[in-house]
Formats: structure tokens, C-alpha cells, sequence
């Protein structure tokens, strides 16, 4: 008899554990779900990394996104932070090879900066770069070939910190001034980008990418 009641001590102990498990697992999701909207906001809020706006002779766009990067660049542009535009990025979309069209990104965000108003003399073209290391390198040899001591760097919001990052240590002791800035996206709200298929896959693949470079020392 006191066997049976020994298994059965064990037996609603155990029950109690499993409900009392169950009920934390069930509020903890309950929480995570009422609070999901935050959470969300905060992922998205971690990968922009700007800094303050200062006038500069040069204004890089980095490639991947010639309308909202190039918008941005020209809204710098009118607004007197910039004297002169460089577009950068050797990519050719995919569907440009498909229609059988050459065009490189950084000259897509050229045409349109023209097309927007810029002045030809003020919009330069740097047809070099396949990823954010390797404008980075391209940017500091402009710079150094041009004597730019000063120089903001646009590209998507989302984009910036790993931005920051890679050019900091590109540009590391070389004494040039970079302003990193972020173009809003026209296609989702930063602020409830995961309403967005586009947004979703850009902050998926930032912390990929962050990751890798991390890993990579980028």
C-alpha cells in the first residue's frame, strides 16, 4: 500500500510539473505575442546607423537600389549638403542581362540623378564594386585620389550599420570624415517593415550579411 501511494505522490508531481511547464509556456507566448509589434520595431531600429548631416564635397551612392538611394542622394544634393555626386557598383541586375541590357547599377542611379535635375557636371560614375567591401575600397582610393577629406555615403536605411561597419575599419587611420546616411525605402515603413514581403527579406538577409561579415573580419 505504501508503494502505491509513493507511485502515486510521484505521479501528481509530476502531473503538476507538466501543467506548471505548460502554463509557462503558454504565458511566455501569450507575452511574446502581445509584445511582438515592439520586438519587431526594436530588430528593424538595430540595423540603422546614422550619423549626423554635415556638408561635404562628395556624396557616394552605394549600388543596390538605384530609385530610394538615388532619391536621397538628390534630396542631400538640392538641400546644399553635397557638391558633387559619385555613383558606384559594377552589378548588372538580372533582368537587365535577361533583356540583353549593360547596364551597370551605378549607372541606372546616374541616369536618374540627371533625369532628377542634377547637374551632369556635379553626377560622376564609378562602375566598380560587386559588395559593400569592395565600394568601400573603391570609395577610399577615389578618395585619396581626389583629396576628399570629407564624404557621406548613402545607401538603404537598413543597410547603414553594416555600412558603418565596413567602411570604419576600410577607412580606419586614414583621416577622412565619412557621413553614413540612410535612404527611406518607397516599397515597405521601416517602422512595420514586416508587413512586406521586401522588408522581410531585407532584414533576413542584413543580419545574414552581418553575420558574415563578422565572421569573414569585413
Amino acid at each position: 500500500m505504501g508503494q502505491r501511494k509513493k507511485v502515486f505522490w510521484l505521479m501528481k508531481k509530476l502531473l503538476y510539473a507538466i501543467l506548471w511547464t505548460g502554463a509557462g509556456v503558454l504565458l511566455t507566448a501569450i507575452l511574446f505575442w502581445a509584445i511582438r509589434y515592439p520586438i519587431l520595431r526594436a530588430a528593424g531600429n538595430y540595423l540603422i546607423c546614422e550619423d549626423p548631416l554635415e556638408h561635404a564635397p562628395a556624396l557616394f551612392i552605394l549600388s543596390g537600389d538605384p530609385w530610394d538611394r538615388g532619391n536621397e542622394a538628390i534630396r542631400l544634393y538640392k538641400s546644399g549638403y553635397a557638391e558633387k555626386i559619385i555613383c558606384t557598383g559594377e552589378n548588372v541586375p538580372t533582368l537587365f542581362k535577361i533583356a540583353g541590357i549593360d547596364y551597370a547599377e551605378s549607372e541606372l542611379t546616374w541616369m536618374h540623378l540627371l533625369a532628377s535635375g542634377v547637374a551632369a557636371e556635379d553626377a560622376e560614375l564609378l562602375c566598380l564594386g560587386t559588395s559593400t567591401r569592395e565600394e568601400a575600397e573603391h570609395i577610399l582610393h577615389y578618395c585619396r585620389e581626389h583629396n576628399v577629406k570629407k564624404a557621406i555615403i548613402v545607401s538603404s536605411l537598413f543597410h547603414t550599420r553594416r555600412m558603418r561597419n565596413t567602411f570604419r575599419k576600410v577607412f580606419q587611420n586614414t583621416g577622412i570624415h565619412l557621413i553614413i546616411r540612410g535612404a527611406p525605402s518607397s516599397v515597405y515603413d521601416e517602422n512595420r517593415w514586416w508587413e512586406k514581403e521586401e522588408g522581410l527579406i531585407f532584414v533576413n538577409n542584413e543580419y545574414i550579411k552581418i553575420i558574415y561579415y563578422r565572421l569573414k573580419g569585413f
